[in-house]
């Protein structure tokens, strides 16, 4: 996780530093000694107009250049955070799917079932047929998306921990948005658990309101997909009707330590400066622009993550059985 994080900053560290650059050179524009201490005197100097036309026609584009960097700066943060958010929901994945929920959701099940990635590379189709010469463990295997499921308590907790996640970034204003069931649990817990690391916020009535806020942001902003890769050399993802248990495998059942992905998108709230100022395309082919959206009145940009992990539990499906042939 560490180095994909590193990976996705990477751009925007980039782009901090060509910012900073830039403003060094405006500052360096108003006088050709000038330096930090004399900044701090500037505002009291009156002696030559070139001077208060120089730092007047100069300001504005200082300004505009500060809010850019402190926005960038925060996509950088946001995006440490999204990568976070991603890992906390490959582990709920990972350690939830394999647990037995209910009579539907049972050990390595989830949701309704699956279906087949139309936009996974190399899908290999496994040899079902025991006449053919190829039938058995092969290379390759295929991915599957897990579609998203309301009813289901596993992706319930897979979702909440991924919105948990992303809860620092979302902005606190109040946006008209509410929190509801399983949602509206995790916010009372919440206001609880920070009450008791800050006694001193029991008095500021509008910090319950606040958590609220940007846990309802958070749900809203934030988009998951599920998927897992089942290879070949396991046995197909297929029912295996057998005497002792017809249900053996079921059509909702993940393979024994299959790969779970998680990719989390989070639409970050801008600030309202630079927001606006990004959103507006320099050219024909800003792909920067081209993202940013406005979500109830706010700026935002996508920020996306994924994270591979090995499903745990201890249920695994039939084997494949081999005929031994005697040859005397």
């Amino acid at each position: 996780m560490l180095r994909a994080t590193l990976i996705a900053c990477l751009p925007w560290a980039g782009v901090l530093l060509a910012a900073c650059a830039v403003a060094w050179l405006l500052l360096r524009a108003q006088k050709p000694q000038a330096n930090f201490s004399r900044l701090l005197t500037l505002h009291r100097d009156e002696a030559g107009a070139v001077q208060s036309l120089s730092f007047v026609l100069t300001l504005p584009f200082f300004v505009l250049l500060m809010l850019f960097i402190i926005q960038v700066s925060q996509i950088m943060i946001g995006t440490v955070v999204v990568h976070y958010a991603a890992y906390a929901a490959a582990r709920a994945a990972i350690v939830w799917i394999p647990a037995k929920v209910g009579d539907w959701e049972l050990e390595n099940c989830i949701g309704p079932g699956y279906v087949l990635d139309p936009n996974a590379p190399d899908q290999v189709i496994p040899i079902t047929d025991p006449t053919s010469s190829e039938y058995g463990p092969t290379s390759g295997g295929l991915t599957f998306i897990i579609p998203y499921d309301p009813a289901s308590p596993k992706y319930q907790k897979i979702v909440n921990a991924a919105i948990l996640g992303v809860m620092p970034i979302c902005p606190s204003r109040d946006l008209g948005l509410t929190v509801s069931g399983s949602l509206g649990t995790a916010a009372q817990l919440l206001q609880q658990a920070y009450l008791a690391n800050v006694p001193g916020a029991s008095s500021i009535p509008r910090i319950p309101r606040r958590l609220e806020n940007k846990l309802a942001y958070a749900r809203l902003a934030t988009e998951l997909e599920l998927r897992f890769f089942h290879s070949n050399r396991e046995p197909p993802l297929a029912p295996y009707f057998l005497e002792d248990d017809i249900y053996e495998f079921r059509p909702n059942e993940l393979g024994f330590q299959d790969t779970v992905t998680v990719t989390l998108t989070h639409h970050m709230a801008l600030l309202p400066g630079p927001g606006r100022f990004l959103a507006r395309p320099v050219r024909r082919t800003d792909e920067v622009a081209e993202q940013i959206e406005r979500r109830n009145g706010i700026a935002t940009y996508p920020l996306r993550a994924s994270i591979s992990m090995g499903l745990e539990g201890e249920k695994s499906v039939i084997p494949y059985t081999y005929s031994i042939v005697a040859f005397w």
